[in-house]
């Protein structure tokens, strides 16, 4: 009877120790894009963590034909959203994401009153590094601009993955506030584990002014860009 009750308290003395793993709460960010008049808009949208215009590309998803979008964050804080339309001046704004919570936001676009300012991407390819055996692949994309003012903003946002990023312009570029050159752009990507899927790949520019270029998704062949009325 002893060893009994012994034993028993020991399984108490156990299970009231037993340590349960923490679920963590999803942080998101969803939300709708819409023209001033009410219509859905598709596009993207597109994270920088921390403060904004920092050039600090995190995380971003399609916004689907119904205007809506939805992105799941690893920490709360500060971030910065830009939702970009084919047609329409891309949002830039300062948000913040409380822990634990779910951010909800009403995204209005305004369009382009002319295309005649708007940043173009002319050209888009993947070319596998040979010497790498194809572990790294480069994806390039021939970018200009009518006025020669281009920001930071050439970038390059992978579906599958979630993640976007900001190509390196041919020359360097020693300030975000200064004029980026027009050329070719690039990005270096590991492809040692998973092969490059182009249809996977969207891309987007904006200059300086918010002009805006239309979105470049597979098969990244350009059409002329259309004033929205």
């Amino acid at each position: 009877m002893i060893r009994i009750g012994v034993l028993s308290s020991l399984i108490v003395v156990l299970l009231s120790t037993t340590i349960v793993p923490k679920v963590e709460a999803q942080m998101v960010i969803t939300g709708t894009v819409k023209s001033k008049g009410g219509q859905p808009l598709p596009g993207l949208a597109l994270l920088e963590k921390g403060e904004i215009h920092n050039n600090g590309w995190d995380r971003g998803a399609r916004v689907d034909a119904q205007g809506r979008f939805r992105i799941e964050v690893a920490s709360a804080g500060a971030y910065g959203l830009h939702v970009y339309s084919s047609g329409y001046i891309y949002a830039p704004q300062a948000i913040k994401v409380e822990a634990g919570k779910t951010l909800e936001l009403q995204i209005v676009l305004v369009p382009e009153l002319t295309r005649a300012n708007t940043p173009v991407i002319a050209k888009v390819g993947f070319f596998p590094w040979e010497a790498r055996q194809g572990k790294l692949t480069f994806v390039k994309a021939d970018v200009a601009d009518p006025n020669g003012d281009l920001g930071p903003q050439v970038l390059a946002f992978n579906a599958a993955t979630g993640r976007v990023y900001a190509m390196d312009p041919p020359t360097r570029v020693r300030s975000l506030k200064a004029n980026y050159p027009n050329g070719v752009y690039q990005l270096a990507v590991d492809t040692a584990t998973s092969p490059i899927n182009p249809r996977d790949w969207h891309f987007v520019v904006a200059d300086h002014q918010c002009n805006t270029s239309d979105i470049l998704s597979f098969p990244h062949e350009p059409k002329p860009q259309q004033v929205i009325r």
